[in-house]
């Protein structure tokens, strides 16, 4: 009866590792989520500003053709 008392010890100990463990990566991927949507949203923003500027400059080019 010991030993049980001692082998379920044993197996609480490792759960609460184990626990403790899953919450830091837990935290650890939560905190790589949001800089990861911080640079996607960077990203879209930069790719806005390319297209925004792509298309000004297409419109100057079009225009350049038609006064030519």
């Amino acid at each position: 009866m010991r030993n049980d008392f001692h082998e379920l010890e044993q197996q609480v100990e490792k759960l609460i590792q184990l626990t403790d463990r899953l919450n830091q990566e837990n935290r650890h991927l939560r905190k790589q989520q949001v800089q990861l949507k911080r640079a996607r949203a960077e990203l879209l923003k930069q790719r806005d500003e390319a297209r925004q500027h792509i298309d000004s400059v297409l419109g100057r080019l079009r225009n350049y053709e038609v006064l030519s």
